[in-house]
């Protein structure tokens, strides 16, 4: 007979989440991970490593089907330490991906390459120093090193050059119910299990739904434990976006400054990122300078998708990688500009361009951005489209969102999901109705990420007519837990 752990389930129910600290705060944006250490009772982390010890001989490779194959994993979720952390960086709305993965590490298995996680590729898409996104890495046992446990480099997160020489490895160790909160971005592997006993990790991918609202934490200082390489220009601007405060632009600096772009690429990677936070400090006067610095290459992308990254290609993209986010941190002043470059510039100048309008969150990109959703270019078209799900909703920008969820492409058909599914929590209840038929056809796109978006959209609608969509799409999908092919029946 299973039983669910009820004993966790209490524990939750009678507890609030809690809150990171912020030394807590400040060493998860400037190293990109933080280890965590679950609340709930011994006796849930041994059943959940009982119950895929026991699956993993019965099921084999069940992907995203995690959660309903072992749905007590639930509670994880809601531990307050987990929920806590979440909230402090994701804010209180966020949402986990559809995707979701145990990553076994049994006797005998290899040691991984340290590499990025992407299903879309790495060049597709303009990477988000903001952590939008971020995942939680639950080890259900006790992992000292020896039993191979994640490795991550610390302060890896915005470089997309393999950052071995200048970047420390941290393994992530512990007791069992040890989780780490890491940037999605943070180069990271599996490490050589060297005893004879199985190792499980599962991954779980959260995303913020809305930008942040100001809360009172101060001003930025520097972490206690020393973080390299030095990007602190970067990780003040992410506090202060963050905690919902302006960055320090000074617009009347030394404007000499302001016409110095070649910095932003250096063969050191690091060095070229802090420079482009630096140069932004000038504000308005180097926003000339960094929109031609968006067109700085010309060749199109003709690169294949690739699942796991050795960083080989991070240069094609590097300046104009680099000036876009020094003009998400100049902000509003950047806009004009960038719209400019999104409807005139090179593939590459375009796609950044989108990009930037997106982190920026100005309301006054929708035409243009709904627009570039027309681009024959798909690297446009993705950045396009994630970042119209970044400004306030509008009529305008939702029409652009359910046409896009007919791309041919299936990731601007994700993004088109993700992005209405961001709207629901913050358009009229008109805009939520016109979205309800679109998103129900979505449901049996043949992405399953585009339908994982559009039933949690139509969840979070939740009128009667959404529901009627989503219903007979999850009565018909839904996953028995307790059946295996030693339990057919």
């Amino acid at each position: 007979m299973r039983l669910y752990p009820t004993e966790a389930r209490d524990h939750n129910a009678r507890t609030t989440p809690v809150p990171l600290s912020n030394e807590q705060l400040r060493q998860f944006i400037a190293a990109g991970f933080l280890p965590l250490q679950s609340s709930l009772p011994a006796s849930y982390h041994r059943l959940i490593f009982e119950r895929f010890d026991q699956i993993s001989q019965s099921h084999g490779h069940f992907g995203n089907n995690l959660l309903p194959l072992v749905p007590e994993i639930g509670e994880l979720f809601e531990d307050p330490i987990v929920k806590g952390a979440l909230q402090t960086v994701l804010g209180k709305e966020y949402s986990m991906h559809p995707h979701r993965a145990l990553h076994s590490n049994p006797p005998g298995s290899p040691e991984q390459g340290f590499h990025k996680d992407s299903y879309w590729g790495y060049v597709r898409r303009v990477r988000n120093h903001r952590p939008w996104w971020v995942m939680i890495m639950y080890f259900p046992q006790s992992t000292p090193v020896r039993k191979g446990p994640t490795a991550v480099m610390s302060g890896s997160q915005h470089l997309n050059q393999q950052p071995a020489d200048y970047c420390i490895p941290a393994s992530i160790s512990g007791k069992a119910g040890s989780l780490v909160l890491i940037h999605y971005d943070i180069w990271h592997r599996k490490m050589l299990n060297q005893t004879e006993m199985n190792r499980y990790m599962f991954k779980f991918e959260f995303t913020r739904l809305r930008q942040p609202e100001p809360a009172d934490r101060g001003v930025w200082i520097a972490p206690k434990r020393v973080v390299k390489p030095d990007l602190s220009p970067v990780w003040e601007s992410i506090w202060d976006w963050l905690v919902g405060s302006d960055s320090s632009v000074d617009f009347g600096k030394n404007r000499a400054k302001a016409t110095t772009i070649n910095g932003l690429g250096k063969s050191d990677e690091w060095q070229g990122i802090r420079a482009s936070y630096e140069l932004a400090k000038c504000g308005e006067f180097a926003v000339p300078p960094l929109l031609d610095a968006l067109q700085s290459n010309p060749n199109g992308y003709n690169e294949k998708r690739r699942y796991s990254d050795n960083g080989s290609l991070w240069r094609d993209d590097a300046v104009a990688r680099n000036a876009a986010h020094a003009l998400v941190h100049i902000g509003r002043p950047a806009v004009h500009g960038l719209l400019a470059t999104l409807k005139n510039g090179v593939d590459r100048a375009r796609k950044h361009a989108a990009f930037a309008l997106g982190e920026i969150g100005d309301k006054s990109a929708t035409s243009g951005l709904v627009q570039a959703l027309h681009d024959e270019e798909v690297h446009v078209r993705v950045a396009a489209i994630e970042a119209l799900g970044l400004l306030q909703p509008t009529g305008l920008g939702v029409d652009g969102m359910l046409g896009a969820l007919k791309d041919p492409a299936s990731e601007v058909r994700f993004d088109a999901a993700l992005s209405l599914m961001r709207a629901t929590t913050r358009t009229s209840t008109t805009l939520k109705a016109k979205s309800v038929p679109a998103l129900g056809a979505a449901l049996y796109d043949t992405n399953r990420y585009v339908s994982g978006y559009a039933a949690e959209a139509l969840e979070r609608i939740g009128t009667k007519t959404a529901l009627a969509e989503l219903l007979p799409f999850l009565r018909t999908s839904r996953w028995c837990a307790h059946t295996d092919n030693q339990r057919p029946f």
